[in-house]
């Protein structure tokens, strides 16, 4: 093969079943006419997307020692392999597979890792991240989790934290390598259908400004008290919360109460706060008044015709 300067190899929505050919060699002609092995097409790639196919192992890419971004979601997956060696990669997709466990042998030499997506897996435990000090994004939503720990090494960088649909209760979220640490930056937090009864678990986690546990079990506003300094502290930046698909959630007063519990918040489900809403019966009146409107000019124009 002649791929000298293959960066980006997008095999996306196919019937792969394996990782083939990253070891083909590259030739180059000699002065004399004659061929010399240059390395091989993994070498030089920086883009793997091989999503969607019907891989089961993904132990070839070890065969890319400079892959900077690598897609393998919605694959056959069992197992984390491969990477232990990929010190230069940035971004991991790995979501919809079959893995249950996160290998700290393989991850723990992506020291330069800044985003991990394992989402739609069966994993069970948060694991084999204490090599990844620059991780900003972490999805583990859709697995099996029921606690939120080993995140130690991720407190100075993890901005966004993905881990809807789980079953994951307040003392699973409080657990102290989990949400109990400080997170200097963490700004977005996904438990959505979860198991939390509470917000206690957040009450200390001043950087947030989204917030989204809808679907759990949260009855009572004094289960959301915990939430009122996020949002009255001098500088307080929880702009975003979702609570809808709590019992809470029927409340009559429900957004009057939450705006005036937590001040600083713009945006409650999917409503702005201050964006005037047109209900159903406002928008049919508007039409109506619109519709007389052009039926009277229609009349003026006609009453001129006859005129003339």
């Amino acid at each position: 093969s002649n791929f000298q300067k293959l960066e980006l190899l997008e095999l996306y929505d196919n019937s792969i079943e394996a990782l083939d050919g990253l070891d083909a060699r590259n030739d180059e002609l000699t002065d004399s006419g004659g061929e010399k092995e240059v390395g091989c097409v993994g070498d030089t790639l920086k883009t793997l997307d091989m999503s969607y196919n019907v891989i089961r192992d993904m132990n070839p890419v070890k065969l890319c020692p400079n892959l900077v971004e690598l897609y393998l979601a919605n694959n056959k997956l069992k197992k984390i392999s491969g990477l232990k060696h990929l010190s230069s990669l940035r971004k991991i997709d790995l979501g919809a597979n079959r893995i249950r466990i996160m290998d700290e042998s393989e991850l723990s030499g992506l020291t330069n890792l800044e985003e991990l997506w394992l989402g739609k897996n069966k994993i069970e435990k948060i694991d084999g991240l204490s090599s990844l000090t620059k991780l900003r994004r972490l999805d583990v939503q859709s697995n099996r989790l029921t606690t939120i720990d080993n995140l130690t090494a991720q407190t100075q960088t993890l901005e966004e934290l993905y881990l809807a649909h789980n079953g994951i209760d307040v003392e699973g979220a409080m657990q102290e390598t989990g949400l109990a640490l400080d997170f200097k930056g963490l700004e977005t937090l996904d438990l959505s259908k979860n198991r939390l009864t509470s917000c206690q678990p957040f009450e200390h986690m001043t950087t947030l400004t989204a917030l989204w546990i809808s679907s759990n079990d949260i009855a009572i506003f004094e289960d959301v008290d915990s939430l009122a300094a996020l949002g009255t502290r001098e500088g307080a930046c929880l702009e975003e919360i979702y609570l809808e698909h709590n019992p809470i959630y029927k409340d009559a007063d429900y957004r009057t109460k939450l705006k005036d519990m937590i001040p600083s918040l713009k945006q409650i489900d999917a409503d702005i706060i201050g964006q005037k809403v047109v209900t159903q019966n406002q928008s049919m009146e508007q039409v109506r008044k619109w519709q007389e409107r052009a039926l009277a000019k229609a009349k003026e124009e006609i009453a001129l015709k006859a005129k003339k």
